[in-house]
């Protein structure tokens, strides 16, 4: 059963999945530091908002309103394992993102590219990687746990501070 807040994560997720699938071909098609006409630059302040929505605002809102919701009814399992990884994820879309956002200004130096790439290559890694175990963890455990008046309060809540 999809539910009001499984849908809104889900969203999410695709929005992301569909940035980190723009970045490794981004990745792919540059061994060297591409130029950055308007078009790369439009493309890195993008990625920049992605990361930062996905990791500031979407993972706030799962551990400061879902998880305690799964941590109230006994659920602490899947909590510490998805907290674990937003520790891991977050400085480094932070950085891919900060990373992205001077290039778009500066461009790019062979140095910076090349913790673009290595930082880029692994936050795809480990985002979709992420991604996938909410996707089919998190958001059935959403429908066993929340009733309907829950759900449609942490919805609620989920467009009031992520958008």
């Amino acid at each position: 059963m999809q539910t009001q807040t499984g849908a809104l994560l889900h969203q999410a997720h695709m929005t992301t999945i569909e940035a980190l699938q723009s970045l490794e071909e981004f990745l792919g098609a540059n061994r060297k530091p591409p130029q950055v006409d308007d078009l790369v630059a439009r493309k890195m302040k993008q990625l920049s908002r992605t990361l930062r929505s996905e990791v500031e605002n979407h993972f706030g809102f799962e551990e400061n309103h879902l998880f305690k919701a799964f941590i109230e009814q006994g659920e602490t399992g899947i909590v510490t394992m998805l907290t674990h990884e937003h520790r891991s994820i977050l400085p480094l879309a932070i950085q891919v993102a900060d990373l992205a956002l001077a290039a778009a200004d500066a461009g790019f130096t062979d140095a910076s590219w090349g913790e673009f790439r290595d930082a880029g290559g692994e936050l795809i890694e480990r985002e979709i990687f992420h991604i996938q175990k909410e996707e089919m963890g998190l958001l059935a455990a959403i429908s066993a746990l929340l009733d309907p008046e829950a759900d449609a309060e942490m919805a609620n809540i989920y467009r009031a501070e992520v958008g």
